[in-house]
């Protein structure tokens, strides 16, 4: 693979050639510091921006347009990742060598900046029809995420950390900030976001030289942006662990434990944690949190732990009965002291070794992983898979444990249910 970095004073290109794949990836990601009354806003506008143009007047013919260049798809996503907030644009098209078309290069790659920097807007204010259709379309999902007790339950237990933490908010809000957001609010947002700082990125087998010269000449941004953002979450750790309990429609009762993790090197934040995470709870049936709730107490059909490195988070979740909660909390405080103990086998890290292995292999069969290990090397300084794998093969279980002694509890979250669930 070739890697190479074309500099522009208003947004920056980074391509990745190889020859591995007959399509070409591109991303355009525009990055702010979180604002909590700005998420949905920009959710709504990775929606929207993506459905309609001037040119294109309707999510009917962006598909038709999409179609007559060799099926290509075009839509836009906004994640949260920490103290960070990226609205991506996402393309991907058939390889050039494929296409007799001799303009077709020039006609995919100006198609999404084309899009984005004259979306379908008459006197500041965003098409009243194309609105409406993703509004409905945000209703619904906002509403599918409140009919899942898995996501109500964590979002309610993030929502109870430091109000001013943007590990409390959501990309999706609620129904009440859906409706606060009129055409006339969207445009205000969307004159922010073409202002925030813009990364390119493109992976194929393809001639970046003269993909960096389209996009160019095709993305008029006068704005310079270098800001640089800390995308990690400083969140407070407290004296006293919080205890909350609430009620809810749901039959089942949902337990969620969110830690403080504090002091990590970068190692350790980048490769440690996450073989710390993997053996508590995140690998799957032969984890501690598995094999003493599930397997040895029956307590719950399954039990995962999440390592939020961004937000400096270690979550647990899983479904039990209301009257096993305590036995719950006692198993899990168990799963923790064993883990400071060290009471894991060389076999267990091994294992867990050749998974890590095999997954990040696997990201490089395709265009969308190779990408996304690019942007978080260019965001965040994340080593690159080869370097990656070297990281792993040398992890030791002296620098598990040295870890363990740096997750301290926050809340433990109960969303009790009407009557009790059958595990």
């Amino acid at each position: 693979m070739e890697y190479k970095k074309y500099e522009y004073p208003s947004f920056n290109i980074y391509t990745v050639k190889t020859n591995r794949f007959k399509t070409v990836q591109m991303e355009i990601i525009f990055s702010d510091e979180v604002k909590k009354d700005e998420l949905l806003a920009k959710t709504f506008l990775a929606d929207l921006m993506t459905d309609c143009s001037n040119a294109y007047k309707s999510r009917k013919e962006v598909v038709k347009k999409l179609e007559e260049l060799y099926q290509a798809t075009f839509y836009g996503l906004t994640n949260k990742v920490g103290n960070l907030v990226m609205s991506s644009f996402v393309l991907s098209f058939l390889n050039p060598l494929y296409v007799k078309e001799k303009n077709y290069l020039n006609e995919i790659i100006s198609l999404p900046f084309e899009m984005i920097m004259n979306p379908f807007i008459n006197a500041e204010e965003f098409d009243i029809k194309n609105f409406n259709i993703v509004k409905n379309r945000l209703k619904d999902e906002i509403l599918s995420v409140n009919e899942d007790i898995s996501r109500v339950s964590m979002k309610n237990a993030l929502s109870n950390l430091d109000n001013n933490s943007p590990s409390s908010y959501g990309v999706l809000g609620t129904i009440e900030d859906l409706e606060s957001i009129s055409p006339k609010k969207l445009y205000n947002v969307y004159q922010k976001l073409i202002n925030n700082k813009c990364d390119i990125f493109v992976v194929g087998n393809i001639d970046m030289d003269e993909v960096a010269n389209i996009i160019y000449k095709s993305f008029k941004n006068p704005v310079i942006k270098t800001k640089e953002f800390n995308m990690y979450v400083d969140n407070e750790s407290v004296s006293k662990l919080r205890q909350i309990n609430e009620t809810s429609k749901f039959l089942e009762t949902n337990l969620v434990q969110v830690y403080n993790v504090k002091g990590l090197t970068k190692k350790e934040q980048t490769t440690i944690m996450h073989f710390y995470n993997y053996l508590l709870g995140g690998g799957g049936l032969n984890t501690k949190l598995y094999q003493l709730l599930r397997e040895k107490n029956s307590l719950c059909y399954g039990i995962k732990s999440m390592y939020l490195k961004y937000d400096n988070l270690l979550l647990i979740q899983t479904s039990i009965n209301k009257s096993d909660v305590k036995k719950a909390e006692k198993l899990i405080k168990q799963a923790f002291t064993e883990m400071k103990k060290g009471k894991f086998t060389e076999e267990e890290l091994e294992f867990a070794k050749e998974n890590f292995i095999f997954s990040l292999n696997l990201a490089l069969d395709n265009p969308a992983g190779i990408l996304n290990n690019y942007v978080f090397n260019i965001f965040d300084n994340l080593p690159l898979i080869d370097e990656r794998i070297k990281m792993i093969k040398n992890v030791t279980k002296e620098e598990i444990v040295n870890v363990a002694n740096k997750i301290k509890p926050n809340i433990f979250y109960v969303l009790e249910g009407e009557e009790n669930g059958n595990n």
